[in-house]
């Protein structure tokens, strides 16, 4: 799920949610409809806290990435001084 495609879904849940609690304020209140609102309510704090998440662990893959090409490039001017060094 790209990042379009998560805040469409997560629009889609909060409107669903503004709905599901609309609705609790005309007529009968039951269980089922109690249950409805706290399900709705627990799958968007689930959705955000997986996005979350994500991110964190985007952000240590990315990091990961830039030090590893940093040492790539040390590396690379070790493995040159050795060669110039031997010759």
């Amino acid at each position: 799920m790209n990042d379009l495609d998560f805040i469409i879904t997560k629009n889609n849940l909060e409107i669903l949610l503004l709905k599901a609690q609309a609705s609790l304020k005309v007529g009968k209140v039951t269980q089922s409809k109690l249950d409805a609102v706290e399900t709705l309510q627990e799958t968007l704090k689930c959705m955000l806290e997986l996005r979350n998440t994500i991110d964190e662990l985007n952000k240590k893959n990315t990091l990961i990435t830039l030090q590893n090409v940093k040492a790539y490039k040390e590396t690379a001017e070790l493995k040159k001084k050795f060669i110039n060094f031997k010759k």
